[in-house]
Protein backbone atom coordinates (compact mmCIF):
# COMPACT_ATOMS: atom_id res chain seq x y z
CA UNK A 1 0.00 0.00 0.00
CA UNK A 2 2.50 2.48 0.87
CA UNK A 3 4.14 2.20 -2.49
CA UNK A 4 0.84 2.69 -4.18
CA UNK A 5 0.52 6.15 -1.72
CA UNK A 6 4.42 7.24 -2.80
CA UNK A 7 3.13 6.63 -6.90
CA UNK A 8 -0.11 8.86 -6.47
CA UNK A 9 2.19 11.26 -4.43
CA UNK A 10 4.29 11.50 -7.07
CA UNK A 11 1.88 12.11 -10.38
CA UNK A 12 -0.14 14.57 -7.92
CA UNK A 13 3.19 16.34 -7.92
CA UNK A 14 3.33 16.06 -11.61
CA UNK A 15 -0.37 17.51 -12.06
CA UNK A 16 0.74 20.70 -9.45
CA UNK A 17 3.54 21.58 -11.61
CA UNK A 18 1.88 20.70 -14.98
CA UNK A 19 -1.21 23.28 -13.90
CA UNK A 20 1.19 25.77 -12.33
CA UNK A 21 -0.37 28.27 -13.43
CA UNK A 22 -4.36 26.75 -13.02
CA UNK A 23 -6.57 27.16 -10.35
CA UNK A 24 -6.82 23.77 -9.26
CA UNK A 25 -3.22 24.36 -8.17
CA UNK A 26 -4.10 25.09 -4.58
CA UNK A 27 -6.70 22.31 -4.52
CA UNK A 28 -4.35 20.09 -5.08
CA UNK A 29 -1.19 20.94 -2.98
CA UNK A 30 -3.48 21.10 0.24
CA UNK A 31 -5.11 17.81 -0.38
CA UNK A 32 -1.87 16.21 -1.37
CA UNK A 33 -0.47 17.75 1.88
CA UNK A 34 -3.10 16.06 3.60
CA UNK A 35 -2.90 12.90 1.50
CA UNK A 36 0.45 12.61 2.54
CA UNK A 37 0.01 13.15 6.09
CA UNK A 38 -3.02 10.58 6.90
CA UNK A 39 -2.40 8.10 3.68
CA UNK A 40 -5.39 5.24 2.58
CA UNK A 41 -7.82 4.52 5.62
CA UNK A 42 -6.64 1.93 8.17
CA UNK A 43 -8.05 -0.68 10.46
CA UNK A 44 -7.77 2.18 12.98
CA UNK A 45 -10.47 4.31 10.66
CA UNK A 46 -13.71 3.54 12.97
CA UNK A 47 -15.68 4.43 9.21
CA UNK A 48 -13.52 2.15 7.06
CA UNK A 49 -12.72 -0.88 9.56
CA UNK A 50 -15.13 -3.56 8.16
CA UNK A 51 -13.47 -3.46 4.71
CA UNK A 52 -10.54 -5.39 3.64
CA UNK A 53 -8.90 -2.76 1.33
CA UNK A 54 -5.30 -4.85 1.46
CA UNK A 55 -5.91 -6.91 -1.24
CA UNK A 56 -6.78 -4.29 -3.75
CA UNK A 57 -4.41 -1.43 -2.76
CA UNK A 58 -1.44 -3.89 -2.88
CA UNK A 59 -1.37 -4.45 -6.97
CA UNK A 60 0.71 -2.45 -9.07
CA UNK A 61 -1.60 0.12 -10.73
CA UNK A 62 -0.71 2.55 -13.93
CA UNK A 63 -1.55 6.15 -12.71
CA UNK A 64 -0.67 8.03 -16.06
CA UNK A 65 -3.47 8.67 -17.91
CA UNK A 66 -3.29 7.37 -22.04
CA UNK A 67 -5.16 9.23 -24.87
CA UNK A 68 -8.43 7.92 -25.99
CA UNK A 69 -9.91 7.67 -29.21
CA UNK A 70 -12.77 5.23 -29.27
CA UNK A 71 -15.90 4.91 -31.48
CA UNK A 72 -18.89 5.31 -29.41
CA UNK A 73 -20.76 3.95 -31.65
CA UNK A 74 -19.95 0.83 -31.56
CA UNK A 75 -20.72 0.59 -27.70
CA UNK A 76 -23.17 0.18 -25.52
CA UNK A 77 -23.97 0.30 -22.21
CA UNK A 78 -25.15 -2.41 -19.72
CA UNK A 79 -28.37 0.58 -18.87
CA UNK A 80 -28.73 0.82 -22.45
CA UNK A 81 -31.29 1.62 -25.17
CA UNK A 82 -32.56 4.47 -22.31
CA UNK A 83 -33.23 7.09 -25.57
CA UNK A 84 -30.83 9.42 -23.06
CA UNK A 85 -28.64 11.84 -24.49
CA UNK A 86 -24.83 10.36 -23.88
CA UNK A 87 -21.85 11.93 -22.91
CA UNK A 88 -18.97 9.63 -23.05
CA UNK A 89 -15.71 10.24 -20.37
CA UNK A 90 -12.81 7.77 -22.11
CA UNK A 91 -9.79 7.17 -20.24
CA UNK A 92 -10.97 9.62 -17.53
CA UNK A 93 -9.70 12.73 -19.84
CA UNK A 94 -11.71 13.09 -22.82
CA UNK A 95 -15.28 13.98 -23.63
CA UNK A 96 -17.20 13.33 -26.82
CA UNK A 97 -20.84 13.12 -26.56
CA UNK A 98 -24.05 11.18 -28.75
CA UNK A 99 -27.30 13.35 -29.17
CA UNK A 100 -25.99 16.14 -27.25
CA UNK A 101 -28.50 18.68 -25.14
CA UNK A 102 -27.98 22.00 -26.00
CA UNK A 103 -29.75 23.60 -23.96
CA UNK A 104 -27.03 22.21 -21.00
CA UNK A 105 -23.19 23.00 -20.36
CA UNK A 106 -21.05 19.76 -20.55
CA UNK A 107 -17.46 19.96 -20.39
CA UNK A 108 -14.12 18.64 -19.16
CA UNK A 109 -14.08 19.99 -15.65
CA UNK A 110 -10.27 20.79 -16.13
CA UNK A 111 -11.90 23.64 -18.57
CA UNK A 112 -13.71 25.12 -15.67
CA UNK A 113 -12.98 28.32 -14.64
CA UNK A 114 -11.47 30.00 -11.90
CA UNK A 115 -14.87 32.11 -10.32
CA UNK A 116 -17.19 28.44 -10.85
CA UNK A 117 -14.56 26.32 -8.98
CA UNK A 118 -13.91 28.63 -6.28
CA UNK A 119 -17.74 29.13 -5.77
CA UNK A 120 -18.38 25.34 -6.03
CA UNK A 121 -15.44 23.04 -6.06
CA UNK A 122 -14.32 20.77 -3.06
CA UNK A 123 -17.05 22.71 -0.97
CA UNK A 124 -19.15 19.92 0.21
CA UNK A 125 -16.66 17.00 -0.34
CA UNK A 126 -13.77 18.29 1.92
CA UNK A 127 -16.01 18.08 5.00
CA UNK A 128 -15.71 14.39 4.71
CA UNK A 129 -11.88 13.99 4.89
CA UNK A 130 -10.17 10.59 3.85
CA UNK A 131 -7.57 9.61 2.16
CA UNK A 132 -9.41 8.34 -1.41
CA UNK A 133 -11.28 11.92 -1.52
CA UNK A 134 -8.26 14.15 -0.78
CA UNK A 135 -5.91 11.84 -3.19
CA UNK A 136 -9.13 12.39 -5.57
CA UNK A 137 -8.47 15.92 -4.88
CA UNK A 138 -4.79 15.74 -5.24
CA UNK A 139 -4.38 13.51 -8.52
CA UNK A 140 -7.72 13.50 -10.59
CA UNK A 141 -7.12 13.77 -14.51
CA UNK A 142 -10.76 14.42 -15.61
CA UNK A 143 -14.55 14.61 -15.17
CA UNK A 144 -17.79 15.75 -16.01
CA UNK A 145 -19.10 19.31 -15.24
CA UNK A 146 -22.01 19.74 -15.66
CA UNK A 147 -24.31 22.68 -15.93
CA UNK A 148 -27.86 22.68 -15.76
CA UNK A 149 -29.18 26.73 -16.61
CA UNK A 150 -32.51 28.20 -14.18
CA UNK A 151 -36.32 26.87 -15.86
CA UNK A 152 -34.64 23.83 -17.72
CA UNK A 153 -37.02 20.83 -18.29
CA UNK A 154 -35.63 17.85 -19.24
CA UNK A 155 -37.53 15.12 -20.14
CA UNK A 156 -35.02 13.02 -22.01
CA UNK A 157 -32.40 11.57 -19.43
CA UNK A 158 -29.16 12.62 -19.73
CA UNK A 159 -26.44 9.73 -19.64
CA UNK A 160 -23.17 10.32 -18.53
CA UNK A 161 -20.58 7.11 -19.12
CA UNK A 162 -16.92 7.01 -18.14
CA UNK A 163 -15.52 4.31 -20.25
CA UNK A 164 -11.97 3.05 -19.17
CA UNK A 165 -9.68 1.18 -22.07
CA UNK A 166 -6.30 0.45 -20.03
CA UNK A 167 -3.99 -2.01 -21.69
CA UNK A 168 -2.55 -2.54 -17.20
CA UNK A 169 -3.94 -2.48 -14.23
CA UNK A 170 -5.24 1.02 -13.42
CA UNK A 171 -6.28 3.17 -10.70
CA UNK A 172 -8.57 6.17 -11.87
CA UNK A 173 -9.01 9.30 -10.05
CA UNK A 174 -12.28 10.91 -11.94
CA UNK A 175 -13.67 14.05 -10.46
CA UNK A 176 -17.52 15.45 -11.60
CA UNK A 177 -19.00 18.79 -10.72
CA UNK A 178 -22.96 19.09 -11.20
CA UNK A 179 -25.03 22.72 -11.03
CA UNK A 180 -28.45 22.40 -10.99
CA UNK A 181 -30.26 25.91 -11.26
CA UNK A 182 -33.86 27.29 -10.04
CA UNK A 183 -36.90 25.44 -11.19
CA UNK A 184 -35.26 22.62 -13.10
CA UNK A 185 -36.56 19.07 -13.50
CA UNK A 186 -33.63 16.57 -15.09
CA UNK A 187 -32.61 12.82 -14.66
CA UNK A 188 -29.05 11.74 -14.70
CA UNK A 189 -27.56 8.57 -15.20
CA UNK A 190 -24.36 7.99 -14.27
CA UNK A 191 -22.27 4.83 -15.17
CA UNK A 192 -19.27 3.21 -15.06
CA UNK A 193 -18.06 0.99 -18.20
CA UNK A 194 -14.44 -0.45 -19.29
CA UNK A 195 -13.39 -2.64 -21.91
CA UNK A 196 -10.05 -3.94 -20.48
CA UNK A 197 -9.49 -6.74 -19.26
CA UNK A 198 -7.10 -5.63 -16.83
CA UNK A 199 -7.62 -4.75 -13.40
CA UNK A 200 -8.62 -1.44 -11.84
CA UNK A 201 -9.25 0.64 -9.24
CA UNK A 202 -11.63 3.60 -9.65
CA UNK A 203 -11.83 6.45 -7.13
CA UNK A 204 -14.70 8.64 -8.32
CA UNK A 205 -15.55 11.71 -6.81
CA UNK A 206 -19.31 13.59 -7.31
CA UNK A 207 -20.33 16.94 -6.03
CA UNK A 208 -24.12 17.93 -7.11
CA UNK A 209 -25.70 21.83 -5.66
CA UNK A 210 -29.46 21.16 -6.55
CA UNK A 211 -30.81 25.33 -6.41
CA UNK A 212 -34.27 26.26 -5.41
CA UNK A 213 -37.75 24.05 -6.42
CA UNK A 214 -35.83 21.89 -8.50
CA UNK A 215 -36.14 18.00 -9.33
CA UNK A 216 -33.56 16.02 -9.51
CA UNK A 217 -33.43 11.83 -10.16
CA UNK A 218 -30.03 10.20 -9.95
CA UNK A 219 -29.29 6.68 -11.34
CA UNK A 220 -25.77 4.87 -10.77
CA UNK A 221 -25.31 1.24 -11.53
CA UNK A 222 -22.11 -0.53 -10.23
CA UNK A 223 -21.24 -3.67 -12.44
CA UNK A 224 -17.47 -4.86 -12.68
CA UNK A 225 -15.17 -7.79 -12.53
CA UNK A 226 -14.38 -9.66 -9.22
CA UNK A 227 -10.94 -8.64 -9.77
CA UNK A 228 -11.60 -4.65 -9.78
CA UNK A 229 -12.68 -2.65 -7.28
CA UNK A 230 -14.50 1.30 -7.25
CA UNK A 231 -14.42 3.89 -4.21
CA UNK A 232 -17.54 5.65 -5.35
CA UNK A 233 -18.49 8.99 -3.29
CA UNK A 234 -21.98 11.26 -3.97
CA UNK A 235 -22.05 14.73 -2.13
CA UNK A 236 -25.30 16.96 -2.33
CA UNK A 237 -26.70 20.04 -1.46
CA UNK A 238 -30.13 21.16 -1.59
CA UNK A 239 -31.88 24.33 -1.69
CA UNK A 240 -35.39 25.21 -0.42
CA UNK A 241 -38.35 23.39 -2.12
CA UNK A 242 -35.63 20.53 -3.93
CA UNK A 243 -36.16 17.02 -4.54
CA UNK A 244 -33.46 14.47 -4.91
CA UNK A 245 -34.23 10.72 -5.61
CA UNK A 246 -31.13 8.45 -5.95
CA UNK A 247 -30.90 4.95 -6.56
CA UNK A 248 -27.88 2.74 -6.71
CA UNK A 249 -27.81 -0.58 -8.29
CA UNK A 250 -24.80 -2.22 -7.10
CA UNK A 251 -25.08 -5.63 -9.04
CA UNK A 252 -21.07 -6.81 -8.73
CA UNK A 253 -17.55 -5.72 -8.26
CA UNK A 254 -14.79 -7.12 -6.52
CA UNK A 255 -15.14 -4.56 -3.51
CA UNK A 256 -17.44 -1.96 -3.84
CA UNK A 257 -17.54 1.44 -1.37
CA UNK A 258 -20.48 3.95 -1.71
CA UNK A 259 -20.37 7.00 0.06
CA UNK A 260 -23.60 9.67 -0.40
CA UNK A 261 -24.17 12.90 2.00
CA UNK A 262 -26.64 14.92 1.51
CA UNK A 263 -26.99 18.47 3.04
CA UNK A 264 -30.60 19.75 3.41
CA UNK A 265 -29.87 23.21 3.32
CA UNK A 266 -33.12 24.68 2.70
CA UNK A 267 -36.72 24.07 3.87
CA UNK A 268 -39.06 21.82 2.00
CA UNK A 269 -35.84 20.03 0.84
CA UNK A 270 -36.77 15.96 0.12
CA UNK A 271 -33.94 13.81 0.11
CA UNK A 272 -34.66 10.01 -1.08
CA UNK A 273 -32.30 7.45 -0.83
CA UNK A 274 -32.77 3.87 -2.86
CA UNK A 275 -30.36 0.46 -3.08
CA UNK A 276 -30.00 -2.73 -3.64
CA UNK A 277 -26.99 -4.73 -3.75
CA UNK A 278 -25.58 -7.96 -4.23
CA UNK A 279 -22.65 -9.32 -3.13
CA UNK A 280 -21.13 -13.50 -3.56
CA UNK A 281 -17.70 -15.10 -3.72
CA UNK A 282 -15.73 -13.26 -1.42
CA UNK A 283 -16.98 -9.82 -2.43
CA UNK A 284 -17.47 -6.54 -0.29
CA UNK A 285 -19.62 -3.91 -0.58
CA UNK A 286 -19.90 -1.14 1.55
CA UNK A 287 -22.78 1.33 1.74
CA UNK A 288 -22.56 4.59 3.52
CA UNK A 289 -25.32 7.18 2.87
CA UNK A 290 -25.43 10.27 5.66
CA UNK A 291 -28.43 13.14 5.86
CA UNK A 292 -27.77 16.29 7.64
CA UNK A 293 -31.05 18.14 8.36
CA UNK A 294 -30.24 21.58 8.98
CA UNK A 295 -33.10 23.74 8.54
CA UNK A 296 -36.70 22.59 9.53
CA UNK A 297 -39.71 21.27 7.41
CA UNK A 298 -37.50 18.97 5.81
CA UNK A 299 -37.94 15.03 4.95
CA UNK A 300 -35.63 12.29 3.81
CA UNK A 301 -36.12 8.92 2.76
CA UNK A 302 -33.17 6.08 3.24
CA UNK A 303 -34.41 2.05 1.83
CA UNK A 304 -31.48 -0.29 1.15
CA UNK A 305 -31.85 -3.94 0.47
CA UNK A 306 -29.16 -6.39 -0.21
CA UNK A 307 -28.68 -9.88 -1.15
CA UNK A 308 -25.70 -12.19 0.16
CA UNK A 309 -24.07 -15.28 -1.04
CA UNK A 310 -21.18 -17.21 -0.75
CA UNK A 311 -18.65 -15.92 1.49
CA UNK A 312 -19.31 -12.11 1.04
CA UNK A 313 -20.38 -9.69 3.35
CA UNK A 314 -21.60 -6.24 3.28
CA UNK A 315 -22.02 -3.12 5.43
CA UNK A 316 -24.63 -0.90 5.92
CA UNK A 317 -23.62 2.72 7.55
CA UNK A 318 -26.73 4.92 7.56
CA UNK A 319 -26.50 8.48 9.87
CA UNK A 320 -29.21 10.49 10.31
CA UNK A 321 -28.53 14.05 11.59
CA UNK A 322 -30.67 16.48 13.00
CA UNK A 323 -29.57 19.88 14.31
CA UNK A 324 -31.56 21.63 16.84
CA UNK A 325 -32.60 24.13 14.41
CA UNK A 326 -34.33 21.26 11.95
CA UNK A 327 -37.77 21.47 13.93
CA UNK A 328 -40.64 19.59 12.15
CA UNK A 329 -37.84 16.67 10.40
CA UNK A 330 -39.35 13.89 8.78
CA UNK A 331 -37.14 11.13 8.23
CA UNK A 332 -36.61 7.42 7.79
CA UNK A 333 -33.96 4.52 7.27
CA UNK A 334 -34.35 1.47 6.24
CA UNK A 335 -31.67 -1.89 5.48
CA UNK A 336 -32.97 -5.14 5.23
CA UNK A 337 -30.38 -8.48 4.30
CA UNK A 338 -31.10 -11.63 3.43
CA UNK A 339 -28.06 -14.08 3.99
CA UNK A 340 -28.14 -17.28 1.46
CA UNK A 341 -25.41 -18.91 3.07
CA UNK A 342 -24.10 -19.73 6.79
CA UNK A 343 -20.78 -17.66 5.97
CA UNK A 344 -22.07 -15.03 4.31
CA UNK A 345 -22.18 -12.10 6.75
CA UNK A 346 -23.74 -8.21 7.08
CA UNK A 347 -23.12 -5.95 9.31
CA UNK A 348 -26.01 -3.13 9.45
CA UNK A 349 -25.56 0.12 11.53
CA UNK A 350 -28.57 2.89 11.51
CA UNK A 351 -27.74 5.91 13.48
CA UNK A 352 -29.87 8.64 14.47
CA UNK A 353 -28.34 11.68 15.64
CA UNK A 354 -31.08 14.61 16.76
CA UNK A 355 -30.90 17.52 18.24
CA UNK A 356 -34.43 18.99 18.05
CA UNK A 357 -37.74 18.11 20.10
CA UNK A 358 -40.47 18.51 17.26
CA UNK A 359 -39.47 15.59 14.48
CA UNK A 360 -40.61 12.39 13.19
CA UNK A 361 -37.47 9.91 12.71
CA UNK A 362 -37.37 5.99 12.46
CA UNK A 363 -34.95 3.42 11.47
CA UNK A 364 -34.99 -0.10 11.40
CA UNK A 365 -32.12 -3.00 10.25
CA UNK A 366 -32.67 -6.93 9.46
CA UNK A 367 -30.56 -9.40 9.05
CA UNK A 368 -32.30 -12.84 8.09
CA UNK A 369 -32.78 -15.61 5.74
CA UNK A 370 -34.80 -16.59 3.50
CA UNK A 371 -38.38 -17.59 4.77
CA UNK A 372 -39.37 -21.02 4.85
CA UNK A 373 -42.97 -20.73 5.39
CA UNK A 374 -43.07 -19.13 1.84
CA UNK A 375 -40.53 -21.18 0.27
CA UNK A 376 -42.72 -24.12 1.44
CA UNK A 377 -45.68 -22.70 0.53
CA UNK A 378 -44.67 -21.74 -3.45
CA UNK A 379 -43.34 -25.61 -3.20
CA UNK A 380 -46.76 -27.24 -1.99
CA UNK A 381 -48.08 -25.37 -5.53
CA UNK A 382 -46.07 -27.19 -7.78
CA UNK A 383 -43.20 -24.65 -8.15
CA UNK A 384 -39.66 -25.87 -8.25
CA UNK A 385 -36.91 -24.88 -4.92
CA UNK A 386 -35.05 -22.92 -7.45
CA UNK A 387 -37.79 -20.98 -8.77
CA UNK A 388 -39.62 -20.76 -5.93
CA UNK A 389 -35.96 -19.17 -4.42
CA UNK A 390 -35.59 -16.70 -7.24
CA UNK A 391 -39.46 -15.51 -7.02
CA UNK A 392 -39.03 -14.60 -3.58
CA UNK A 393 -35.37 -12.91 -4.10
CA UNK A 394 -36.95 -10.74 -6.54
CA UNK A 395 -39.66 -9.80 -4.83
CA UNK A 396 -37.60 -8.81 -1.93
CA UNK A 397 -35.57 -6.43 -4.14
CA UNK A 398 -38.76 -5.52 -6.13
CA UNK A 399 -40.20 -2.68 -3.88
CA UNK A 400 -37.11 -0.67 -4.96
CA UNK A 401 -37.59 -1.50 -8.69
CA UNK A 402 -41.31 -0.26 -8.54
CA UNK A 403 -39.89 3.37 -7.24
CA UNK A 404 -37.87 3.60 -10.95
CA UNK A 405 -40.88 6.34 -12.99
CA UNK A 406 -38.46 5.41 -15.85
CA UNK A 407 -40.00 2.76 -17.95
CA UNK A 408 -36.93 1.73 -20.01
CA UNK A 409 -34.42 2.28 -16.71
CA UNK A 410 -36.91 -0.36 -14.62
CA UNK A 411 -37.09 -2.71 -17.36
CA UNK A 412 -33.49 -3.02 -17.85
CA UNK A 413 -32.93 -3.41 -14.46
CA UNK A 414 -35.48 -5.73 -13.88
CA UNK A 415 -33.78 -7.65 -16.19
CA UNK A 416 -30.74 -7.47 -14.52
CA UNK A 417 -31.68 -8.45 -11.16
CA UNK A 418 -33.28 -11.33 -12.82
CA UNK A 419 -29.99 -12.61 -14.59
CA UNK A 420 -28.18 -11.61 -11.14
CA UNK A 421 -30.73 -14.14 -9.25
CA UNK A 422 -30.40 -16.67 -12.08
CA UNK A 423 -26.56 -16.88 -11.37
CA UNK A 424 -26.15 -15.70 -15.15
CA UNK A 425 -23.91 -12.48 -14.42
CA UNK A 426 -21.27 -14.85 -13.12
CA UNK A 427 -21.60 -17.90 -15.57
CA UNK A 428 -18.80 -17.62 -17.54
CA UNK A 429 -20.02 -18.54 -20.66
CA UNK A 430 -23.05 -15.77 -20.49
CA UNK A 431 -20.83 -12.99 -17.94
CA UNK A 432 -21.63 -9.39 -19.19
CA UNK A 433 -18.21 -9.01 -17.38
CA UNK A 434 -15.65 -8.75 -19.62
CA UNK A 435 -12.86 -11.48 -18.27
CA UNK A 436 -9.88 -12.91 -19.91
CA UNK A 437 -9.78 -16.49 -19.82
CA UNK A 438 -6.93 -16.01 -16.99
CA UNK A 439 -9.31 -14.21 -14.67
CA UNK A 440 -12.59 -16.38 -15.43
CA UNK A 441 -10.33 -19.08 -13.86
CA UNK A 442 -9.33 -17.10 -11.00
CA UNK A 443 -13.02 -15.34 -10.04
CA UNK A 444 -15.47 -17.66 -11.29
CA UNK A 445 -14.17 -20.95 -10.10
Amino acid sequence: MSDLKKILSKFAVERILKEESSCFKSFRQKALEEFDRIGFPDKKDENWQDLKLDKFLTKNYSVQPISGNFDINNFSCELNYMNAHEYYLINSNKIVSKGADSNIVVKNILEVGENTLNQFFNKIAKSDKNGFNLVNTAAFTGGFFIKIPDNTNIEIPLQFIALNNYQENYFSNVRNLIIIGKNCNVKIIQCEDTLSNNDYFLNSLTEVFVDENSYMELYKMYNISNSSASVSSIYINQERNSTVKSFSFELNAGLLRSNILTNLNGQNAESLSYGIYFADKQQQIDNNVKVNHIVPNCSSEQIFKGIIDDMAHSIFNGLIVVDREAQKTAASQINRNILLTDKARAISKPFLEIYADDVKCSHGATIGQLDENALFYLQARGISFEKARMLLLHAFVGEIISKIKIDAISVRINDLVKKRLNGELSDCKSCILRCSDAQIDKDCH
